[in-house]
């Protein structure tokens, strides 16, 4: 090994020096083993061009200058390269240092990761729920990413600009290359989009971005059909494909043996077993320390537990509140504020939820405060509306307090004085939730048939409409209304147009499944548009408070509580830092033996 890293540092060493011959010690204001002060419009890979002649040698500057930093706080913090500002000041190393900076230690040991469920696809296209979104993430990167703080940054991206209200133009990141060798180049984005705004995509791209044009290989436009202020909470979830690939291998090659430009490489996907991946040493970001990372799916929560103390996986997702203090020694349970609202969903278009009352009822019916202090140990908060208040276009509504009374005399005028019997879906994580839902609402008559199945199983049930009520969660990562709000209430979501002069709901369209509560409203369908069309803050924020007053008073959902987002993992992980988004980011983690 030894003689290895001396072999590949002599030669990145020659890379530098023959590249541009000179070129260290000869160009002002920065010298070699120099600070230099950031200017506007730098680039870290520039800078690297300019000074060390190689814009690869970034990372070189990067860890030289995090270096100074622990001697002297007058040097920055380089913790994206992307996102360097003016007046930092970088410490540019001399080419043997460059050289030694630049050789990438072996990654070693695994991490294993255990969530409630397999993703439901390897193809970005067909991304649906946080599972699939963890998988994908560790292969694939977007133009931009939210940091660990759901602060949007630049990744295959640098920067973008908006040269009239409908084009945003992106400005890619050079010397970036996907698993197999090749390069990423605006092409890849073009080709990527044309597979999300497809009918079978899981995105619904296509209702707002018109085209994409390639302005040369590294300068995109896209082109979206209405002004639409929302677009950059949209980017960071759209995985970049290498076209040259695809059209090799085709769909089914693609699907069954991905390539993408993340920090980890696909191995192997063996169906509600496990998906495995090895570290990508030559990732544009710097080589994972980790060597493989393995997720496998565990759905219910004692066993999940328990192969955690027992040593079998590394990080659990989806920990019941009550084991925050109950976590033995070697183990640790992680919080962090979460970002989705939990809900029971109302189908309105099968009694007797059809009528708004008896919706009314079930609101009223709940003691959800109860449930956040017995069952969830005080970690979440009641919810008012499907918007939180962190989220752009909240607006606080009248909360449905506790009134049983209340509950039954809508009831009784909604011509069910004694009630009635409902079915109410979930999946295992949630049964303790819905069991408790099921005992407060047989206080005022109603008497709720709980039904636990497996998470595919229930989306294959509620997302075309055949459930009557349904317990589960939304995620609102983007933090902007139109993150949550024209994905479950506006009619014409995804493959559903529910206000359409044919009636068109997707029903029984389990793969694209939309109709969710049946909900449409076009008050609510104009408000929404009107929303994320609007470039003026103020403007947005009227249209969603409009939007969200109404979706209150008609209550297609029994409003909650939004949760912490709770994990726990083995003392041997080091590292790897808990997200609102629930998220799993590994490409900074490693373990301890």
């Amino acid at each position: 090994m030894g003689k290895l890293r001396f072999v590949n540092l002599l030669l990145i060493l020659a890379l530098l020096l023959v590249l541009v011959p000179g070129v260290v010690s000869a160009a002002p204001p920065a010298q070699e083993g120099e600070s230099y002060t950031v200017q506007k419009d730098d680039s870290l890979w520039a800078i690297a061009e300019k000074y060390l002649g190689n814009g690869t040698a970034y990372k070189a500057i990067a860890a030289a200058t995090n270096a100074k930093h622990e001697e002297d706080a007058t040097f920055a913090r380089i913790d994206n390269p992307s996102l360097i500002q003016p007046g930092w000041k970088l410490f540019i190393p001399g080419a043997e240092e460059a050289a030694e900076l630049m050789v990438v230690p072996e990654p070693t040991g695994q991490i294993i990761i255990s969530e409630t469920a397999d993703t439901n696809a390897l193809d970005p296209k067909y991304l649906k729920g946080r599972q699939a979104q963890d998988v994908l993430r560790v292969m694939f990167d977007s133009l931009y990413h939210r940091d660990n703080n759901m602060k949007i940054v630049p990744w295959l991206a640098t920067s973008y600009e908006n040269p009239d209200e409908l084009t945003w133009r992106f400005h890619l990141r050079q010397g970036v290359k996907f698993h197999n060798g090749n390069d990423f180049k605006a092409n890849d984005v073009k080709f990527t989009l044309g597979r999300l705004v497809e009918d079978d995509s899981q995105f619904p791209t296509g209702k707002y971005v018109d085209r994409v044009e390639v302005v040369d290989d590294y300068t995109v436009d896209l082109v979206t059909k209405e002004p639409y202020a929302a677009f950059m909470t949209r980017i960071v979830l759209w995985h970049m494909t290498d076209e040259e690939y695809f059209t090799k291998v085709g769909a089914e090659g693609f699907a069954s043996n991905p390539v993408g430009t993340g920090p980890f490489k696909f191995v192997e996907w063996v169906k509600d077993e496990r998906v495995v991946f090895e570290a990508n040493r030559d990732y544009w970001g710097g080589s994972p320390k980790i060597k493989t990372v393995i997720f496998t799916p565990i759905p219910e929560t004692a066993t999940r537990i328990a192969a955690l103390e027992a040593g079998d996986v590394d990080i659990i997702a989806v920990v019941p509140p009550d084991y925050v203090d109950q976590a033995p020694e070697g183990v640790e349970a992680v919080t962090v504020p979460g970002t989705r609202a939990y809900y029971l969903g109302l189908n309105v278009n099968m009694e007797p939820f059809d009528d708004v009352r008896v919706r009314q009822a079930m609101n009223y019916a709940v003691d959800v405060e109860a449930i956040i202090e017995s069952v969830l140990n005080g970690l979440a908060r009641r919810i008012d509306n499907p918007l939180l208040p962190e989220c752009f276009g909240y607006t606080a509504t009248p909360v449905y307090s506790y009134d049983p009374d209340k509950a039954k005399s809508l009831l009784a005028e909604a011509g069910y004085p004694d009630g009635f019997e409902m079915e109410l879906d979930t999946q295992p994580p949630f049964k303790e939730i819905a069991e408790v839902l099921a005992g407060q609402l047989s206080a005022v008559g109603i008497k709720a048939n709980v039904n636990i199945m497996e998470k595919p199983a229930l989306y294959a049930k509620y997302e075309p409409g055949f459930s009557q009520t349904f317990l589960t969660s939304w995620g609102n990562s983007e933090a902007d209304a139109d993150g949550i709000l024209s994905k479950q209430f506006y009619s014409d979501r995804y493959s559903c147009n529910l206000l359409g002069p044919e009636g068109e709901t997707g029903y029984g369209d389990v793969a694209r499944g939309c109709y969710y509560t049946g909900y449409a409203n076009a008050e609510v369908d104009a408000a929404i548009v009107a929303g994320s069309r609007d470039v003026d803050p103020e403007k947005r924020k009227e249209y969603y408070a409009t939007a969200v007053k109404i979706i209150v008073e008609e209550v297609p959902w029994l409003f909650l509580y939004n949760p912490v987002e709770i994990f726990a993992q083995r003392d041997r992980v080091q590292g790897w830092v808990p997200r609102s988004d629930a998220l799993l980011v590994l490409d900074k983690a490693w373990v301890t033996d």
